[in-house]
């Protein structure tokens, strides 16, 4: 039979440390991840909301382009982190980081709000202003989360 406790694991031959710490994490607190993916998520709807001015330049919303981009370089970093070999602590931390945080900070929708938008400006004669400009912000997000790691 197989264990079922981490206390049972630990008495059982079969299993390793890795076993136990493995089980151990599983058997936290349930609620704890949500409530951190929550409280980012939060703070950074908070952020933008409260301190991010919008700023338009004719039909292009400039600061939603730029949380756009600095949110791909903050998901670098805390990619890179991520990746170093080191505690669970971080790990958490980093996929809780990325999931509240980065999820709130940056929005696809917003850019594609913003492309439909360009291409109905009456500056965009051809419509293509709108998938010139997600492919513009998507090299952009690229070379930012390239740049952090």
């Amino acid at each position: 039979m197989l264990p079922r406790h981490a206390d049972d694991v630990q008495y059982s031959r079969v299993a390793t440390q890795d076993d136990v710490a493995a089980d151990q994490r599983h058997r936290a607190e349930p609620g704890s991840a949500l409530a951190q993916v929550v409280a980012w998520g939060a703070l950074a709807e908070c952020l933008t909301s409260v301190f991010c001015p919008i700023v338009m330049v004719g039909a292009l919303d400039v600061s939603a382009t730029i949380l756009n981009i600095s949110g791909a370089f903050l998901a670098g970093i805390a990619h890179s982190a991520d990746a170093t070999p080191s505690a669970p602590r971080l790990h958490s931390a980093c996929a809780t980081f990325q999931a509240g945080f980065i999820g709130v900070f940056t929005s696809f929708t917003v850019l594609f709000e913003q492309a439909a938008r360009l291409d109905t400006s009456p500056g965009c004669e051809n419509r293509a202003c709108g998938a010139g400009y997600v492919l513009a912000v998507f090299a952009a997000q690229l070379a930012a989360a390239a740049a952090a790691a």
